[in-house]
């Protein structure tokens, strides 16, 4: 009976091994899996960048010309605030742009003399800056969009919202 503890017991520690080792062993991600996530969320940004410069046509229009002519109708209404408003917002939907253009601009897809595991890190970097650049652009858009609608004003073509809860 001991005897058979004794191998149960081992054969026990020996599956215990046998899953750490198979577990520490996980294999990298392949650099073209990474790669392509940041492709596929740099599409969605553009996407919101898109919106982004038709939000900023409206809201400058906006405070051109429509501004003056709410004046007439609503007395009480205090333009120069809302030009205000209108140029932090506008301010917030270019410096998305920006930003984007500039992680453009550093952008390598190009993995030439890195190892995968080098050109993993990399792109999972890339990741991580794009999706800062996602979040930039979501709440610019969110809080523009909350301004245009408080006015009843929309892009000429709106574009359906992207879900920035997938990434």
């Amino acid at each position: 009976m001991k005897n058979l503890i004794k191998k149960c017991s081992l054969a026990v520690g020996l599956l215990a091994l046998c899953a750490a080792v198979i577990t520490g062993c996980k294999s990298e991600p392949d650099y073209k899996t990474v790669r392509q996530e940041v492709m596929d969320l740099h599409d969605k940004v553009m996407g919101d960048g898109e919106k982004a410069v038709k939000n900023r046509m409206v809201l400058d229009t906006f405070a051109r010309v429509k501004l003056k002519e709410l004046k007439q109708i609503k007395p009480d209404l205090d333009t120069a605030e809302e030009k205000n408003k209108i140029n932090l917002l506008i301010a917030k939907l270019s410096k998305a742009d920006d930003n984007m253009m500039d992680w453009m601009h550093g952008f390598q897809p190009d993995i030439e003399g890195k190892s995968n595991a080098e050109a993993v890190k990399y792109f999972q970097g890339e990741m991580t800056k794009i999706k800062k650049l996602d979040n930039e652009y979501k709440h610019a858009l969110d809080e523009s969009d909350a301004y245009l609608k408080k006015f009843n004003l929309k892009p000429t073509s709106q574009e359906a919202k992207h879900d920035h809860s997938k990434h």
